[in-house]
């Protein structure tokens, strides 16, 4: 495991050059940014990096991504047709990561960092809460199967989803919700509408004045990035009690890993851990 959060590291410091050259803001986020406050690194039992990018950076660094070098992969449903989630991921293709037995789309399947988008929240309250639920629609539909963590009712709402926009229908609702995000206008706050921190009846909202020029705070062996005020932040996702640690039985990583290599590229699992070009059935 402290290999596998060194090699992370190294990701983030890929992201952090490249954002440093394109002039882009990058602000650590969720357990990436509590471990920060906390723990000045990983917060110990935690397993994964994440950070927050405004929608225009997240653009620019798309557009760019030619920097990253030969090693490196910007992963997300506009660099990879096969990939059916709405964040971003930058990958090490030097490495492999399979997290479960139906992890087997034919994508790159290298170590990773999450990249989460961060929109406009619409001030109108009754038009934020139908960008939620679309939101969520928008998610089950890029899926190719049941989300893992939201339950029974996530999964049965992901059947019914998928039954009600039947082939192109389902693109047309994909490409419409996204481009509300994008356009909705919002003022006040920020949504990624995307991943844990949304239900068919909310989301987390931040600040928008939390997304100006990133504070750095201790992270491993670097000054990261993280919002503008990081406590603030932590509180929005954590509640006031964001400092104290939970209970000993919940310290533990929610991933599941089939296999993960440091060291072998994930090319060299075709037709065992997925199915890429060529592969068998097996």
């Amino acid at each position: 495991m402290e290999e596998f959060k060194k090699k992370q590291l190294e990701i983030l410091h890929e992201l952090d050059r490249v954002c440093a050259e394109l002039g882009v803001n990058y602000y650590l986020a969720y357990g990436t940014c509590l471990g920060a406050i906390r723990h000045h690194g990983f917060i110990p039992w935690d397993d994964d990096i994440d950070v927050f990018l405004l929608y225009s950076d997240m653009n620019r660094l798309i557009d760019s991504r030619s920097h990253f070098g030969n090693r490196y992969f910007l992963q997300g449903i506009e660099t990879e047709e096969s990939f059916t989630l709405l964040k971003h991921n930058l990958r090490d293709s030097s490495t492999s990561y399979f997290t479960d037995k139906d992890d087997i789309e034919d994508i790159n399947h290298g170590m990773y960092i999450d990249l989460y988008t961060l929109y406009p929240y619409p001030d109108n309250p009754i038009i934020a809460h139908k960008l939620i639920i679309d939101a969520y629609i928008c998610m089950l539909l890029c899926r190719t199967r049941p989300p893992l963590h939201h339950g029974i009712v996530g999964r049965m709402l992901y059947r019914i989803v998928h039954a009600f926009y039947p082939g192109k229908m389902r693109m047309r609702k994909i490409e419409k919700v996204q481009h509300f995000m994008r356009e909705n206008g919002g003022t006040r706050y920020y949504a990624t509408f995307f991943g844990d921190d949304i239900t068919p009846l909310s989301c987390i909202k931040f600040p928008q004045e939390l997304f100006g020029a990133p504070t750095r705070v201790a992270f491993e062996d670097y000054e990261a990035p993280c919002p503008s005020d990081p406590h603030e932040a932590c509180r929005v996702m954590y509640g006031s009690r964001y400092m104290q640690f939970p209970p000993e039985e919940e310290r533990t990583s929610r991933h599941s890993v089939r296999y993960m290599s440091c060291t072998r590229p994930y090319t060299d699992f075709i037709g065992i851990y997925y199915q890429g070009e060529g592969a068998s059935d097996a």
